[in-house]
């Protein structure tokens, strides 16, 4: 399926919708092409003074010319001016009066009813397709979540956090303006063309064909400037996106600009950013808006020749027009450059909706590498054992981060992991939960490979803490309770009680309701840890997973967290990747890593008898005792 049949069958989906969005379109472009042609008899019922008695004028004519005269005047022309006799009549037929100010009475009452049952149409069309736009928008918007949702956290390790933004707002938006111009103006503008360029053809069929002597040379510039416009607005959502980028990154790191003093920095990274933006958002919209001029002169040579030469043969009486179709046609004509114009802006709107649906697409057909395969498994409980063999990752081809790993976490005990920043250690813990697939080797629960467990059992196994702790900007309540949906009251107490954290949230007025602020920043570093713990507590794991959970606090709050971690460890086989040494003395078997290899095991005492890595970890951080 290519692009445009891709990004249009969005569509499918709200065809009633459309049905009535299209209807509508047709009736209210019909009504007003009514209203057009009512001008002309309007015209000459108001200023024909030598009938005073009526407008038997209006009367359709029948032509009576002799064989000579209709090869004269030709086919086309003859069928003309039946067609244009035929239409006088209905018009006629409806507001003809025996005086002239009855039919101006009948003239009004009819203007009126159609210009009521045009808004009326043209109402009905634009909220059916407003209905349609903003499905579209929140289909699109609720897809891309969805695949982000699903994504692995490689891919986030590569995309910037502005740019992941942009394709949910500003690129939808744009695409949503191609699926509106391409689907609502096309439907209606075609259809008041088709009306009009019938009336002008009508009235004059010469006139008209000299009128499209200019159309050839309108669509081959709008083919060029479309062309020109999806490369722009390509590169010009691309700066968007780094614009984004970068006001994330700054609000984020607020402490840090200011810590380092870089507010001027960041002011002129941004201004930079918005630079770029800025002048490649002119370039675009330099070769948009040179469209409409363009069509507009062109569309004004064309109406001046056309005045010239009809105006030239009615003030000389030459011709087949009268004042009135004459002035008719000049309506028409001058009705007929919006929707001409319009459908000239949708080969330019659609070529930037092009350009965002690439973008759109590239995410939606990004594969999900981390997925549950065909004959994955739930596993509700941890019975046995959790088995590393072999195991190999890399983030980078040929750069092995973990190298051929093995070990064993009987059930109920408590397995640290140590050594030098960069070993490898975290991502080793990263590879349980499936954050990332190992390149080699296996990892297994109860030995069941963990690829052959459903994602969303595997991870309700384990309740995961790390150094830095993930708050959402919503309450405490909330924060504890984040994925229960039946959670009580009760259940978050006794959680926040075992996680320590019960006694600083009572101090707060609102206690469990207080907000704790983007990231958690009305709380401090050991507050936060705790509301964590208590987090991972509501899950009731059997496993447990700390990431350093109390390397970057103080001592009152490290030992506070520490017996809400030692508490938590009860029952539970738990995995411990740990700075402070200190911390891991009672685990039940001790892991260095290094380079990504297990170069040590053992418990603490073992590893302190040995001249090893571990040892001379230990006599580094205690030196000073």
């Amino acid at each position: 399926m290519n692009l445009y049949n891709r990004t249009f069958s969005v569509l499918k989906p709200y065809w009633k919708q459309i049905i009535v969005a299209s209807t509508s379109s047709a009736l209210h472009a019909l009504f007003a092409g009514m209203l057009v042609w009512m001008f002309g008899p309007l015209l000459m019922t108001l200023f024909q003074v030598e009938t005073p008695a009526g407008v038997a004028d209006l009367a359709p004519q029948t032509v009576q010319e002799s064989p000579e005269v209709v090869d004269e005047i030709g086919f086309f022309t003859k069928l003309g001016l039946e067609l244009k006799d035929n239409m006088k009549g209905a018009v006629n037929s409806v507001v003809y009066a025996d005086t002239r100010k009855g039919t101006l009475f009948n003239f009004c009452w009819a203007i009126l009813a159609i210009v009521l049952f045009k808004n009326l149409f043209q109402y009905l069309q634009g909220f059916s397709m407003a209905f349609i736009q903003q499905s579209v928008i929140r289909n699109f918007r609720d897809n891309l979540f969805k695949k982000y949702q699903r994504l692995s956290l490689d891919y986030y390790h590569r995309k910037r956090t502005g740019d992941i933004i942009s394709r949910v707002t500003n690129d939808v938006m744009v695409l949503n303006e191609a699926v509106d111009i391409g689907f609502n103006r096309l439907v209606t503008d075609v259809i008041s063309v088709f009306i009009l360029s019938s009336f002008l053809l009508i009235i004059s069929w010469k006139l008209t064909l000299l009128a499209m002597l200019v159309l050839p040379i309108i669509f081959t510039f709008i083919w060029f400037i479309g062309k020109k416009l999806r490369k722009y607005s390509e590169r010009s959502q691309q700066k968007m996106s780094d614009v984004n980028s970068v006001l994330e990154e700054a609000v984020n790191n607020v402490r840090i600009v200011k810590a380092f003093s870089q507010e001027k920095f960041e002011i002129k990274k941004f201004f930079v950013t918005t630079y770029d933006f800025f002048k490649s958002y002119l370039k675009m919209t330099r070769i948009r808006h040179l469209s409409s001029p363009v069509n507009d002169t062109l569309a004004t040579i064309a109406g001046v020749v056309i005045l010239l030469y009809a105006g030239n043969d009615i003030l000389d009486d030459k011709g087949d027009l009268d004042a009135g179709d004459f002035m008719t046609y000049l309506l028409a004509m001058i009705q007929l450059i919006q929707p001409v114009k319009s459908l000239s802006q949708i080969h330019i709107k659609i070529q930037e909706g092009m350009a965002a649906a690439d973008r759109v697409f590239e995410v939606l057909d990004t594969k999900e590498l981390i997925t549950d395969s065909p004959q994955a498994v739930t596993h509700e409980k941890l019975e046995k054992s959790i088995s590393f063999t072999d195991v190999d990752f890399s983030y980078i081809p040929d750069t092995k981060v973990i190298d051929s790993v093995s070990f064993d976490v009987k059930l109920g005990e408590v397995v640290a992991l140590v050594g030098p920043s960069g070993g490898g250690k975290s991502t080793l813990l990263d590879l349980l939960p499936r954050f990332y697939d190992p390149q080699g080797g296996s990892i297994a629960i109860d030995g069941v490979n963990i690829k052959d467990i459903q994602l969303h059992s595997l991870r309700s196994l384990m309740g995961i803490v790390t150094q830095e702790t993930y708050l959402f900007n919503d309450t405490i309540f909330n924060n504890i309770a984040y994925g229960m949906e039946n959670a009580t009251v009760e259940n978050v107490i006794d959680a926040a009680k075992l996680a320590n954290a019960h006694q600083f949230i009572e101090e707060f007025s609102l206690k469990y309701d207080t907000p704790v602020g983007n990231r958690g920043v009305k709380l401090s570093g050991g507050q936060r840890q705790r509301l964590a713990i208590a987090r991972a507590l509501m899950k009731n794991p059997q496993i447990l997973i700390f990431d350093e959970a109390t390397s970057a606090l103080d001592t009152e709050s490290e030992m506070l967290v520490q017996e809400a971690i030692d508490r938590m460890m009860q029952t539970r086989t738990s995995l411990v990747i740990a700075h402070r040494l200190s911390t891991i003395k009672n685990a039940t078997r001790i892991l260095v890593i290094d380079e990504g290899k297990i170069v040590e095991q053992g418990d603490h005492e073992t590893l302190l008898k040995k001249d090893g890595l571990y040892k001379r970890l230990h006599s580094m951080q205690f030196r000073d005792i």
